[in-house]
């Protein structure tokens, strides 16, 4: 119990350029993802978003009553540019609402969570925000069918933790989490502003593109346009009181 209070205890000094900066390498890496190097990196750097998108799936889904099946990271980059899906939600919706319900959440979650970890470094205990992630983490471990990847990591952080607990290294451990924090926030900042591109670009795409707005239209006869400038008002609304609170 000690160790636990010891690590929610754990106060950072947030730095807003260390998230721009992580921001800005988020989407140039992105939308240079074809390159060798790049397309290893953005796995890396969109796992995160990625998870959080996919989980907005599943706690939208939970909302409206459906039931979760599976939520999978596609890791290997062949299979991303084979399948162009980063990840996916496997659920059971009751009805069109909950199948509708459930696709929205996905592109709230993001943002919504981006807010949290904001208002969490103005709170007593930032490492919560951390906290939070880590509880999802482990949601997704017990639920996806991919398990090696996400065992890998459950075991470093493991090893990573025991070190710092055991050793009782304060500095090493708060270095830890102010960068583990600042990577989160930073990735988040960038998979929202990079989404509220693609979501325009895909909403006034000339060419018929298969995608979660299109999804929404068919389920509530209501035009793609409609959900795609509620989202990127959201994603646009929480980055701007964001800012207006560091500048």
């Amino acid at each position: 119990m000690t160790y636990i209070h010891d690590f929610l205890s754990y106060t950072i000094k947030f730095n807003i350029f260390w998230v721009i900066c992580i921001a800005i390498l988020y989407i140039v890496i992105h939308n240079y993802r074809h390159n060798a190097i790049n397309r290893f990196l953005d796995i890396y750097l969109n796992y995160i978003p990625v998870l959080t998108h996919e989980f907005g799936h599943i706690l939208f889904n939970k909302i409206s009553n459906g039931k979760a099946k599976d939520l999978v990271i596609v890791a290997s980059p062949t299979e991303r540019a084979n399948t162009s899906q980063q990840g996916y939600a496997i659920t059971q919706s009751k009805g069109r609402l909950g199948q509708a319900i459930t696709t929205f959440g996905g592109y709230v979650m993001p943002p919504l969570m981006l807010l949290i970890g904001f208002t969490a470094i103005q709170s007593t205990y930032p490492s919560l925000f951390i906290a939070a992630y880590l509880i999802i983490f482990i949601y997704f471990f017990i639920l996806t069918s991919r398990k090696v990847l996400p065992t890998l990591i459950i075991l470093i952080l493991i090893l990573i933790l025991y070190s710092l607990f055991h050793s009782d290294n304060q500095f090493m451990m708060t270095y830890i989490i102010t960068f583990t924090y600042h990577f989160i926030v930073g990735v988040l900042l960038g998979e929202v502003l990079q989404s509220s591109w693609t979501i325009g670009r895909l909403t006034f795409s000339p060419h018929t593109v298969t995608w979660d707005g299109s999804t929404l239209k068919e389920l509530t006869h209501i035009p793609t346009t409609v959900f795609s400038l509620i989202w990127i008002f959201f994603n646009l609304f929480i980055v701007y009181l964001l800012f207006t609170n560091y500048f």
